[in-house]
């Protein structure tokens, strides 16, 4: 896709509503700029994350290679971690809820060419289909820690369901420093007696369209479930994952706040 075509696209794609993900199009054409400081850094920061999701996938995949590989990215938003795995020989299908991610992740693959590796789709990631299939890797970045208290334990179950060998999780837990810093409320336990906090997302009266508008933060749930880190462990190992580690080097964030922003590695076999 020329630049001036892919130009021409962005200015269709809500241009008001700053990017999340750091994508380059063009040599010096990117979604989000440094002078737009606040959301370039979040963006970028993203980008990292996707980069050691990206080193750890490679390590741990059967075969230690992505060639080839089925790759789920759930909640993919506008496709940033769906593009990194691509250009390693993945073959990706991203799973969003929000209709301008959707737009925008499916621009993304196409301006960047990836169109015929990357399939996005619309949809909840916690009503996946069952004719979805199973996938070698999973990456769920950055969402469980936006997803309800009645959503945790269904949700961890489907991520055993659809991976077959590894899954890559970046989120957010309950600890003393959390519960803190996020204004935590709690605990609370899930059905299955997952203990944890609550985060508030959103006012208790704001309409479906304001919910769908605050595209950082959860897609319908007015607060959302941070489990303790023993809880996420242990709903992990009862979906079926025998080994889970947690990666302390490479982190994108410093000592201190990776406490609470654990990144984990959860194998099958």
């Amino acid at each position: 896709m020329e630049e001036t075509q892919i130009r021409q696209r962005l200015s269709q794609l809500s241009p008001e509503v700053p990017w999340a993900h750091l994508l380059q199009f063009a040599p010096n054409l990117y979604s989000v700029t440094p002078e737009n400081e606040k959301f370039y850094k979040k963006a970028w920061g993203l980008s990292q994350v996707g980069e050691v999701l990206l080193d750890i996938a490679q390590t741990q995949v059967r075969g230690h290679s992505l060639q080839g590989k089925r790759v789920l990215d759930l909640a993919c938003g506008e496709g940033g971690h769906s593009v990194q795995f691509a250009g390693k020989g993945a073959k990706v299908t991203g799973v969003e809820g929000r209709s301008l991610y959707v737009e925008r992740a499916r621009f993304a693959a196409e301006a960047m060419g990836f169109a015929n590796s990357i399939e996005i789709a619309q949809g909840d990631v916690r009503k996946l289909p069952a004719t979805l299939g199973t996938f070698d890797v999973t990456v769920f970045s950055g969402i469980l820690h936006h997803l309800g208290q009645d959503d945790f334990d269904g949700m961890v179950a489907e991520l055993g369901r659809v991976t077959d060998d590894v899954l890559l999780i970046y989120t957010h837990i309950s600890t003393e420093m959390s519960i803190k810093n996020h204004a935590l409320k709690g605990p609370v336990k899930t059905a299955r007696g997952r203990t944890g906090y609550l985060f508030r997302e959103h006012s208790d009266n704001a309409s479906a369209k304001e919910r769908e508008e605050q595209v950082r933060a959860s897609l319908d749930n007015t607060h959302s479930f941070w489990a303790d880190e023993e809880s996420l462990v242990s709903a992990l190992r009862s979906a079926g994952f025998r080994v889970i580690l947690k990666a302390v080097h490479p982190h994108v964030f410093g000592w201190e706040k990776a406490s609470y922003r654990p990144i984990l590695v959860c194998k099958k076999g």
